[in-house]
């Protein structure tokens, strides 16, 4: 129950920092804006290492989990999340949160012939459920008037960050076997960010706007990569840790409800019968998991 209950806050905490998030990654290129961002996660995860982890842990890592570590924290966290904010801004919420959070698929279907993990008939439909649920929501309530016509690079944008955040997890799941997440969490830093400078640095040759960030820009990135990546992430790896992968992913795929949540209270968003049918999905998808 431990490992469910940590998937879901991961979730809660993930769609408040888009709604954070969202509102400063138009204005910046996706690579640029993941930099800035994980350097508070960066902070975050250091704190939480010297409080609770085992710094001694952090350099007798042995070169095979360094690879591993490497790898997955490129493609969950520097690929996947910068292609994700490319197809926000290429093809709007609406169409990208759907796609893109149909990566639990990916995640069941390797977790069961890359891990072995057992797949139940509840596990089936209620993985159907949730995504289905998912898409009704997302399609209506996290639509904020914004109008963008889809495009081919956006809806590949979004196909690739569905394999990135994918593959990514199960790595990360493979490596929380047998390390501390504490020391996952901090040492994926060491990836992440050197690799986010070049890539925004490169990408800002020959460009020719190069824009000051504003105050409002810097807290915004900042604290929704505390929210999200620090605090989400690390909630996700002690529920991966305490539950099997084909349960928590599903579970951390009802990201967009709370989301739809949170435009309602807080956006006015209004509530429409496809916003109440996907909440029931998600329910009882959550419940078939939970048997």
């Amino acid at each position: 129950m431990f490992g469910e209950v940590c998937a879901i806050l991961a979730a809660f905490c993930w769609a408040l920092g888009a709604s954070l998030y969202g509102r400063g990654v138009h204005d910046r290129s996706p690579l640029e804006f993941n930099f800035v961002r994980s350097i508070s996660v960066a902070l975050f995860s250091f704190l939480l290492l010297f409080l609770f982890g085992n710094w001694s842990s952090l350099f007798t890592i042995d070169l095979a989990t360094i690879a591993v570590m490497g790898l997955s924290s490129v493609l969950v966290l520097a690929l996947g999340d910068s292609l994700y904010f490319f197809g926000l801004k290429t093809i709007g919420v609406t169409k990208t949160v759907p796609i893109t959070y149909s990566y639990s698929i990916l995640v069941v279907l390797l977790s069961i012939l890359v891990l072995g993990e057992e797949i139940t008939s509840q596990i089936i439909f209620g993985t159907a459920a949730i995504i289905l649920g998912v898409w009704l929501v997302a399609n209506k309530a996290l639509d904020r008037t914004r109008k963008s016509n889809s495009s081919l690079s956006g809806v590949l944008a979004c196909l690739g960050t569905t394999v990135c955040w994918g593959f990514g997890v199960v790595l990360f799941k493979i490596l929380l076997d047998n390390n501390d997440p504490f020391v996952l969490t901090a040492g994926r830093m060491f990836f992440l960010l050197p690799t986010l400078a070049i890539l925004s640095t490169i990408s800002h040759v020959g460009a020719s706007s190069n824009r000051r960030w504003t105050k409002t820009q810097l807290t915004l990135a900042l604290l929704s990569g505390l929210v999200a990546l620090g605090v989400g992430d690390t909630l996700l790896y002690f529920g991966l840790d305490s539950a099997n992968m084909n349960i928590v992913a599903p579970l951390t795929s009802t990201t967009p409800i709370f989301s739809a949540i949170i435009a309602i209270l807080f956006l006015g968003e209004k509530v429409s019968i496809k916003v109440v049918i996907g909440t029931l999905l998600v329910t009882v998808g959550a419940m078939l998991l939970f048997m």
